[in-house]
């Protein structure tokens, strides 16, 4: 039973694998987009304000707030990412 689970994962992974090559060669033929950094932006500013309300709640009811750390540390490097580079902005 364990060996059928090993290779129905291993065919999972092999099938993962050749599509992932195929979508890879495909993007490589085709124009590179251009990153949209307003969008970072927009994304920073609402993550921080709302982990910090969440990590906030959390100290309050007295739960662990390793939930909201991680959302603060992304949010803050979408914001640096999106200030970083307005001046190649989209949209404004």
């Amino acid at each position: 039973m364990v060996a059928v689970i090993a290779l129905i994962i291993l065919a999972i992974a092999v099938v993962t694998g050749i599509i992932a090559l195929f979508i890879v060669r495909k993007r490589k033929r085709e124009e590179k987009p251009q990153a949209d950094y307003r969008t970072f932006f927009i994304l920073g500013v609402i993550w921080v304000p709302f982990s910090i309300v969440l990590m906030v709640v959390y100290f309050i009811f007295q739960i662990p707030f390793y939930i909201g750390f991680p959302l603060f540390a992304l949010g803050l490097i979408y914001l640096i990412i999106g200030l970083k580079n307005r001046d190649k902005r989209k949209g404004s």
